[in-house]
């Protein structure tokens, strides 16, 4: 039953997190739904978007960043009034990596509402249509010492008017980064299409944000919980997944007055070392595998890393974030090369580990691409592909930790099923032991018994006629005695046979029990009869059957104060009846339905005088029952097969 239990847990281990992995990913998947991915592209040439052939009231579209480019100057709509002396446009592929302009055309249908929305350009952002400055995110400026960096979402409104036509001019300014500026994806549409993209992004992105942050608290504190370092891993990549996406963490989890410096850098941690605790994964999962220096090394590695990104100037971020991947890869190839060496020098890797291995560096290396790719695709640093990579991974490690579950519970059955072996080798063994020590105690209390009372008599000088007899008994007992020692070390040597059973004189028997129990019986003032009734033999074994008649006397003799014990043996059919009748105190009932349970005992003893009794009547084939038991005494009844007539 307990296995079957332990069957359905794990059973539940496995599916509980698949329904709820399943259930988070539906509705990620439907929460996605709302934010428009694949839109066409309009590409502006020579600086103009043209629109006017394009229903742009049925979808949102994608307005390529390739508007005209002016390194070095900020210039304003001032700059572009004279259409006979516009400025010319900086070659292909030239940047500035400080200030510089952006500039484009639409041509849309007259008197239209139209909106666009985009990130602004990192750093700092000033922003006209047709002619009037609309936007300043942080401030624009030649000066380094006057330029205040910012970045925001953005959405501007637009009107086409009477000629369709709608300019917009970009200035940045960009003393942070070396790679200069460049304009993020760009969705234009009408301003209610716009509403409801922006909308359904805001859902997604919250979600997202929120779905990770939760889910990372839950494993922090699964993880001090249970001292796990893999939830430890799995709540920081959460974490760093969560505030990877800048729309959530700096458009809506902080304020608008956070030092945009200050956020610049932990965005660049973050990016810098998603990959890092994603590779470190395995190492958390499988720490028989990875080794402890080497995961101890790379982490002292990414601490000194994580220090230079806030002691060096913002410039030179973007090269220790390069620098990090690179020491990434050399980390994957080490965490490779150790899963390799162990499945060789020691055993193969597991199925299941071996799947969650690939999945982990799958998402690490989606991680590596999306961050090389940052600069070039705003959607990677806002989004990406990351969040649906963590979901598999998720799902991955958590069918290796069922699996492990599963592992370890088959194996804590084994060893509770070996517990419980030894166990019961250990009560059989205590079990023996005091059987041994009952059955060597009734010999060696006769043998006191009478020695004491010959000392006694030899101290006054006056011998009894029954001495030279009870001599005879302590002979008699140490015989016996002797013989139980010799029985025992020949079992424990593995020698034991199995007990002789044959002819057995009844009324001999009851002769030897009364000699060997009746200085027992003396010390409480007790009478002890015996009658035979009987002229047949037993079948049976003499020094077994002695000493259960011994054993039921002395247990008597206990319960019984100056009264009587009587022994008798009568004939019943094939049987031989015996008798065991005290005048004691008599048996509870709620005693009696218990006394021949081994180790059942309430007057101090060890419980084993009946049920070693039972057992070898039993042996011989016969039954044993309280016959009786109240206030006038006790009445134990046992058979024994006769011998049969040749």
């Amino acid at each position: 039953m307990s296995g079957t239990r332990q069957k359905n847990g794990v059973l539940w281990g496995i599916i509980l997190p698949f329904a709820v992995i399943l259930a988070i990913w539906g509705f990620y998947a439907y929460v996605s739904t709302r934010m428009v991915v694949s839109m066409p592209e309009v590409k502006p040439v020579d600086g103009v978007a043209d629109f006017r052939e394009i229903p742009l009231e049925d979808g949102v579209w994608h307005m390529v960043n390739s508007w005209d480019y002016f390194a070095g100057k900020l210039y304003g709509p001032e700059d572009f009034a004279d259409p006979d002396n516009m400025p010319v446009p900086s070659a292909p592929g030239v940047k500035d990596m400080t200030i510089g302009s952006y500039r484009v055309k639409i041509l849309a249908k007259p008197n239209m509402y139209l909106a666009i929305a985009s990130f602004t350009i990192d750093y700092s952002m000033r922003v006209f249509v047709d002619g009037v400055e609309v936007r300043n995110y942080g401030y624009v400026s030649e000066n380094p010492d006057e330029v205040r960096h910012g970045a925001r979402y953005m959405v501007l409104p637009l009107f086409t008017g009477e000629d369709g036509e709608v300019e917009i001019i970009y200035q940045y300014a960009n003393f942070m980064h070396n790679d200069g500026g460049f304009i993020p994806a760009t969705t234009i549409s009408t301003p209610e299409n716009i509403d409801e993209y922006v909308r359904g992004m805001t859902v997604y992105s919250l979600f997202l944000g929120c779905g990770l942050l939760f889910i990372s608290f839950y494993f922090i504190v699964y993880a001090v919980y249970q001292r796990s370092r893999e939830y430890f891993m799995l709540a920081a990549c959460c974490f760093l997944i969560a505030f990877r996406n800048s729309f959530f963490a700096y458009d809506y989890l902080m304020k608008a007055d956070f030092p945009f410096e200050l956020r610049y850098r932990l965005f660049i941690l973050t990016v810098s070392l998603l990959p890092s605790v994603i590779v470190f994964l395995p190492s958390a999962f499988f720490p028989h595998v990875i080794g402890k220096k080497a995961a101890r090394s790379f982490t002292a590695v990414y601490v000194v890393l994580g220090i230079l990104h806030f002691t060096l100037h913002t410039k030179k971020l973007v090269a220790l974030c390069h620098i990090s991947y690179y020491i990434c890869v050399a980390c994957a190839i080490m965490v490779v090369a150790q899963f390799v060496w162990y499945s060789i020098k020691r055993k193969p890797i597991r199925g299941s580990d071996l799947f969650t291995l690939v999945v982990v560096f799958a998402l690490f290396f989606l991680m590596l691409w999306e961050g090389i790719n940052t600069s070039s695709n705003s959607i990677v640093a806002h989004f990406g592909l990351t969040p649906y990579g963590f979901l598999l991974c998720i799902l991955g490690l958590s069918i290796s930790t069922s699996r492990k579950i599963r592992v370890q519970a088959e194996q804590l059955v084994e060893e509770m099923q070996k517990n419980e072996v030894l166990g019961q080798t250990n009560a059989m063994n205590r079990s023996f032991l005091q059987t041994v020590a009952h059955e060597l105690r009734t010999p060696l209390s006769v043998i006191s018994g009478y020695a004491q009372l010959t000392e006694m008599q030899i101290q006054k000088g006056k011998l009894s006629p029954q001495t030279p007899e009870r001599l005879q008994t302590i002979r008699s007992e140490a015989d016996r005695l002797g013989a139980m020692v010799a029985n025992l070390m020949a079992y424990t040597y593995g020698n034991a046979r199995d007990a002789e059973l044959h002819m057995v004189d009844p009324k001999e028997l009851l002769h030897n029990a009364a000699l060997i129990a009746e200085p027992v019986c003396e010390k409480k003032n007790n009478r002890l009869v015996t009658a035979c009734e009987t002229g047949c033999m037993l079948h049976g074994n003499f020094e077994l059957l002695l000493q259960v008649l011994i054993n039921m006397i002395v247990n008597a003799s206990r319960h019984t104060d100056e009264g009587e014990i009587r022994v008798a043996v009568a004939e019943e059919g094939d049987m031989a009846v015996f008798t065991v009748a005290d005048t004691g105190t008599g048996i509870a009932p709620d005693v009696a339905e218990h006394i021949f349970e081994r180790g059942y005992t309430t007057d101090g003893g060890n419980g084993l005088g009946l049920a070693i009794c039972m057992d070898t009547v039993h042996m011989h084939g016969g039954e044993m029952t309280l016959a009786a038991t109240g206030p006038g005494g006790t009445t134990f009844r046992f058979t024994i097969p006769k011998e049969k007539e040749l």
